[in-house]
């Protein structure tokens, strides 16, 4: 059970760098770019920003996690 609960928290901070790395690209290409004034454009750099932001949003609940576990262990 440890196992696999380690595996899915590693899994989700691996995640939450990817959503950092699209919302990064996804700013970048806006700022640095003329696609955001194309509608391919537009759907890219929109779509790197959201995803990457969805990808992003379940880390502070591993770390939530991972400091409750933490505290039950220590209560022990």
């Amino acid at each position: 059970m440890s196992g696999s609960f380690k595996s899915t928290m590693n899994l989700l901070k691996f995640l939450h760098w990817l959503g950092v790395l699209m919302l990064v690209c996804g700013l970048g290409f806006y700022m640095l770019t003329q696609w955001s004034l194309e509608i391919s454009g537009m759907l890219l750099i929109s779509s790197l920003i959201g995803l990457g932001l969805v990808l992003m949003s379940p880390y502070p609940v591993v770390l939530f996690i991972q400091w409750a576990k933490r505290q039950d262990e220590q209560s022990k």
